[in-house]
């Protein structure tokens, strides 16, 4: 193998060096956008008891499944509710039985007074008291009855309660925001937790009025999300048409494709392709400084090695599109520290 070596500054030999060839290609022109993780569908969980708030097992930002309990109502209060229908039940029922055995007796009485009545043992008259007594009777009877039923049905309308005591996830969700705290009163139809779902998550940018025309619906989007580091792929979904009268902004929605361990409330960056543009692709190890500029090592034909300043325009894949460069040079990779302007390589 052939073995140059490195004379006065450095004559650096063609085969220590690798090369490539810059390729002139037209490349997209890209820009990133904040963007934001959401779900268009929200749930307030309240409670349909007022009470003091026993527990709360969740946390902002927790992951529930329908039916997990999300807090816990103090059921002090339905228990004394509860008590005072049953109390209310048994002397329904007592009230019931007394009419019952009341009515029963004057049927008797009844029954007796119309065989005498029948054989000219007593009056008229007083057989039509011993009549008007036994369906006096019947309709305490049947008035107790109704009293049972009322009794009853508040009894299990107080059992109720209690389940509404612990109230659980209406959906599969993310807990968003805890609105109470445990030992706070929760009061009906006040949410106490707000739910997100996760079965339908979106993402939304805020855009300036300068970029609005950019956006198309449907045009594609990438989104990458740096909590997960992963990329997705999504669409614009939405283009709100109404901006913001003080910072002039517009928001645009996107729509996923497949959202796969997306939350609500996660930070990502939607990049969206907004022209074409001709640019010239080196490879990332090309890249090199002196003196504070930015530049690559290009060799000419006779093997002299010039220093060339480029500006990055973007990065694709393992390349980078730069300006400053025609394209078909031969850049040197991985240039090493002691390789100057004007340099002659030899073979």
């Amino acid at each position: 193998m052939k073995r140059v070596l490195l004379l006065g500054l450095s004559i650096a030999s063609l085969f220590a060096l690798e090369f490539a060839t810059a390729q002139k290609k037209v490349i997209d022109i890209k820009k990133s956008y904040i963007a934001n993780i959401y779900s268009p569908k929200q749930v307030m969980v309240a409670t349909r008891l007022m009470g003091y708030i026993k527990s709360i097992p969740v946390e902002e930002g927790d992951v529930v499944k329908k039916g997990e309990m999300l807090f816990e109502v103090d059921p002090a209060d339905i228990y004394s509710m509860l008590n005072q229908a049953r109390g209310a039940l048994l002397q329904a029922k007592s009230g019931l039985l007394m009419a019952e055995v009341a009515y029963a007796d004057a049927k008797k009485d009844y029954l007796r007074f119309k065989n005498l009545y029948e054989n000219g043992a007593v009056s008229k008259r007083d057989f039509e008291k011993m009549k008007l007594m036994m369906d006096i009777r019947k309709k305490q009877v049947d008035m107790a009855k109704g009293m049972l039923k009322q009794a009853e049905a508040g009894y299990q309308r107080a059992k109720a309660q209690l389940k509404y005591a612990k109230v659980t996830s209406p959906i599969n969700g993310v807990v968003t925001q805890k609105l109470k705290k445990v030992a706070e009163m929760a009061l009906p139809g006040y949410p106490v937790i707000i739910l997100s779902d996760i079965n339908t998550i979106k993402a939304k940018s805020t855009i300036k009025e300068s970029d609005v025309e950019k956006f198309k619906i449907g045009m594609p989007v990438s989104i990458y999300v740096p909590a997960l580091k992963k990329r997705y792929k999504a669409n614009v979904s939405t283009i709100i048409p109404a901006g913001d009268n003080f910072t002039h902004s517009f928001v645009v929605k996107y729509t996923f494709k497949n959202h796969k361990k997306l939350l609500p409330g996660m930070y990502a960056k939607a990049e969206v392709v907004i022209g074409k543009k001709a640019a010239v692709l080196i490879p990332f190890a090309a890249l090199t400084n002196r003196a504070g500029i930015t530049g690559v090592f290009i060799v000419d034909d006779n093997n002299i090695v010039h220093f060339k300043p480029i500006k990055q325009i973007s990065q694709i894949g393992d390349n980078i599109a730069v300006s400053g460069l025609n394209g078909g040079e031969r850049v040197i990779l991985y240039p090493p520290a002691n390789l100057v302007d004007g340099q002659k390589l030899e073979e």
